[in-house]
């Protein structure tokens, strides 16, 4: 009975990471366009030649949007994977809610529009 307990433990606390690297890593890909300016790689948002006429702030305002949103997901994912663990939501559950938090944050970017 032990040993079932602490396999299940392990497998939540193996999703639980998964899912949490997988949120950081959206966050990081979001500080490299916002450090590099790169928002031509943002879907929806300016082509090179529109981002590179814009100019350096309208590139990084544009940027920063987009990662605050994500700044605002990892820290819900954080306090969501804390709160799981100590209630011990199953694991469905933290899969369907952490998905669902990006779904959300990505659809909360589309209102953000690049101005040149």
């Amino acid at each position: 009975m032990i040993g079932k307990r602490m396999s299940d433990v392990s497998t939540k606390i193996s999703v639980l990471s998964s899912l949490i690297i997988m949120i950081i890593s959206l966050y990081i890909l979001m500080l490299l366009i916002y450090k590099g300016e790169y928002v031509y790689w943002i879907n929806g948002g300016p082509n090179y030649k529109e981002a590179k006429s814009a100019g350096s702030e309208k590139r990084k305002e544009f940027a920063k949007a987009h990662l605050d949103i994500f700044l605002k997901i990892m820290l819900i994912s954080f306090l969501y994977g804390i709160t799981s663990l100590l209630f011990q939501f199953s694991i469905w559950v933290d899969v369907l809610l952490i998905s669902l938090l990006v779904i959300i944050g990505a659809l909360s970017t589309n209102p953000i529009k690049f101005n040149k």
